[in-house]
Order: structure tokens, then C-alpha cells, then sequence
């Protein structure tokens, strides 16, 4: 039985990471960030597409509980800022993990301007 299991979870994160590659493009860079969820929530993940202007290009969530679970688009925090999400006091699931993602592309546009200008 845990095989099984342990085979439908690597075909979960499988698709997932192909929607996740969809999302990048020219001029985007890509994060995930998840959730910490307490006992009992069910973990978030969301993929985030940005530009180098900081503004939120796609953004996919994988929600759920088992290996059924499916990816589907975010619209809501699609056009916003990073520093939006980043700032945000809602503290729901979703911007959680958008919170956790919108970090870690601050991080890589500010890393990308700073050795750009050393250049």
C-alpha cells in the first residue's frame, strides 16, 4: 500500500513542478513557498511569477491533504506587488505561503540588481 502511495506522490510533485516550469519565462523568475500549517490545516504550497519590476505575474497554489491534490491558478495576488504580499497582515493559508515566496524573490531581484551594478 505505501508503495502505491509513495508512486502517486511522486507523480503529485511531478505535476506540479511542470506547472511550476510553465511559469517561468523572459524576464520572470519563479518561487515556492508553503505554509507551516498546526495539526490538522492542510498545507498550502503556491508557486509565484514575478517580473524584475517586482509585480506579480502567475501564481499557481497545490492545496489538499492527499496525493490527489491538483494545482490550479491564483488570481488573487495575480498584479500585485511583491513588497504587497510581503507586507500583508492576512494571515490565511495562502498568503502564508505567498508571503514565504514573495521573500525569497525580493531577495533574488535585489541579488540580480546588485551584482548587475558591480558589473
Amino acid at each position: 500500500m505505501w508503495v502505491l502511495q509513495m508512486r502517486m506522490a511522486k507523480a503529485q510533485a511531478t505535476s506540479f513542478l511542470n506547472i511550476v516550469n510553465e511559469l517561468k519565462g523572459p524576464g520572470l523568475i519563479v518561487a515556492i513557498g508553503v505554509n507551516q500549517p498546526k495539526w490538522g490545516r492542510k498545507k498550502v504550497y503556491v508557486a509565484v511569477s514575478a517580473n524584475f519590476n517586482s509585480v506579480i505575474i502567475d501564481a499557481v497554489t497545490l492545496e489538499g491533504t492527499t496525493v490527489f491534490a491538483k494545482g490550479k491558478k491564483e488570481s488573487t495576488i495575480i498584479g500585485k506587488t511583491l513588497s504587497e504580499i510581503k507586507d500583508s497582515d492576512k494571515e490565511e493559508p495562502l498568503y502564508e505561503a505567498a508571503k514565504m515566496a514573495a521573500d525569497a524573490l525580493i531577495k533574488k531581484i535585489n541579488s540580480e540588481k546588485q551584482s548587475s551594478s558591480a558589473k
